[in-house]
């Protein structure tokens, strides 16, 4: 996945690691509640993030997986030499058999910047196992998607 902003990669990157900021940015997407919490190093900022959602879920999924769910995200970025950021993104859906996990780079481009993001999943069932990592991953990039949106409205606004 991939979103253009017309911000810097620096101003984009200081709400991706403002812990205010994500939280606010969960709840007005609809999630139930939202926690989180930035230990900052050299250069870098390792994010953790207790979120709640609530999912309709297809008919195989949901006798497998439960529609409410506790996200735990960790999320590492490191600085990079060209003024970009990168990192990796873990997520445990506690006590359900899905995992994801992701790789993503803001990079410097023009007076902007591009936020990519590539996710995959991985779920633990037997037999039904591939219907629940495709029902996941569909529902991470479509959060992701209105996460990237959140964010361009929000620039919109704050100019």
């Amino acid at each position: 996945m991939e979103q253009k902003y017309s911000a810097s990669a620096e101003q984009v990157f200081a709400l991706l690691s403002d812990p205010k900021w994500l939280e606010a940015r969960s709840l007005a997407l609809g999630e139930l509640s939202a926690k989180v919490k930035a230990r900052k190093s050299a250069g870098g900022v390792l994010l953790t993030m207790h979120r709640r959602v609530h999912r309709d879920l297809p008919g195989l999924v949901a006798k497998v997986l439960s529609p409410e769910a506790d996200l735990v995200f960790e999320e590492q970025w490191s600085a990079e030499d060209d003024g970009g950021r990168s990192g990796s993104l873990s997520m445990d859906i506690t006590g359900q058999p899905v995992k994801m996990s992701a790789q993503f780079e803001l990079l410097p481009a023009g007076k902007g910047c591009i936020y990519r993001i590539t996710h995959k999943c991985k779920s633990s069932v037997p037999l039904v196992g591939g219907a629940i990592e495709k029902f996941a991953l569909a529902q991470v990039e479509k959060g992701c998607a209105d996460e990237f949106a959140y964010l361009v409205a929000y620039l919109k606004k704050c100019k």
